[in-house]
């Protein structure tokens, strides 16, 4: 505490700007750059099926919400004045908000990963390292994808 912030290297105050001279990449880093490039291409694969998601709650949300409409104006034309309508509205409007959590989970964990994606990015580039990785999707087994990255590192000049 009394020393400050020093260097996991060295052991001593870093005298650097903004990159550490003996950076090592060892193998928890490569692990470290696999996991986020692991979680950033599966959120993105969940986009397809997370736009279908809201189209569809949607679609059924505008009908349950006309049919509400729809048996409201029958039933005042015959005579009748009912709280039905206004519940089957509810009920559509309820759906309604089903349709936009997904939504806005997606957005949020895209946001997340891309967000890691960038820094990791960002602070290879300091140092002139940049990457290529495979990521090969196996079999779900108990709602995890087996999933198998191959990583390439480049270091530049």
């Amino acid at each position: 505490m009394k020393d400050g912030t020093t260097c996991r290297l060295t052991n001593k105050k870093p005298v650097f700007d903004r990159t550490c001279p003996k950076i090592e990449l060892n193998e928890k880093f490569e692990q470290k750059i696999k996991k986020i490039n692991i979680e950033f291409e599966n959120v993105k694969r969940t986009k397809t099926d997370t736009y279908g998601h809201v189209l569809i709650y949607t679609v059924i949300s505008l009908a349950v919400i006309f049919a509400g409409y729809y048996l409201g104006k029958y039933a005042w034309d015959g005579g009748v004045i009912s709280t039905a309508p206004l519940i089957v509205i509810a009920v559509g409007l309820v759906v309604l908000v089903f349709a936009f959590g997904p939504l806005n989970k997606f957005r949020n964990d895209f946001s997340i990963t891309k967000g890691n994606k960038d820094k990791l990015d960002e602070v290879l580039d300091l140092y002139n390292i940049n990457y290529e990785i495979e990521l090969k999707y196996g079999k779900e087994i108990h709602g995890t994808k087996q999933v198998q990255a191959e990583l390439k590192i480049n270091k530049r000049h």
